[in-house]
């Protein structure tokens, strides 16, 4: 089972907490397999941080697609004189067996209304 692709979508972000869906479309049926992911950080190349990973929960399940929620309480939010990121990875497993992964970042900003 490979991923085809993922899509970010912004639920809410706050310095209080960020909340994030990931959209995870598969090349099969998402019941055939288990999706996992997380977020690890705050990274920035300037400032010295503690990172702590965050587990992705399984929010949704379709026919080929999953979607994965994450929620970071008090995100370092990103900004010119402080470039936070977080960074995610992805894995697809098949009968426990590891079929596909991928990695990406994220940075969080304030929500636009």
């Amino acid at each position: 089972m490979k991923i085809l692709s993922i899509r970010t979508e912004p639920v809410r972000c706050s310095q209080a907490a960020a909340e994030i869906l990931f959209h995870v479309e598969l090349n099969g049926p998402a019941s055939e397999c288990e999706l996992h992911g997380r977020a690890v950080g705050p990274r920035c190349a300037t400032i010295s941080t503690v990172e702590v990973a965050y587990p992705f929960t399984v929010s949704e399940v379709s026919d080929n697609a999953v979607s994965l929620r994450c929620v970071i309480p008090e995100p370092n939010l990103w900004s010119r004189e402080a470039p936070f990121g977080y960074v995610t990875s992805f894995e697809v497993r098949v009968a426990g067996m590891l079929t596909d992964s991928r990695g990406g970042s994220i940075a969080l900003g304030p929500a636009k209304h």
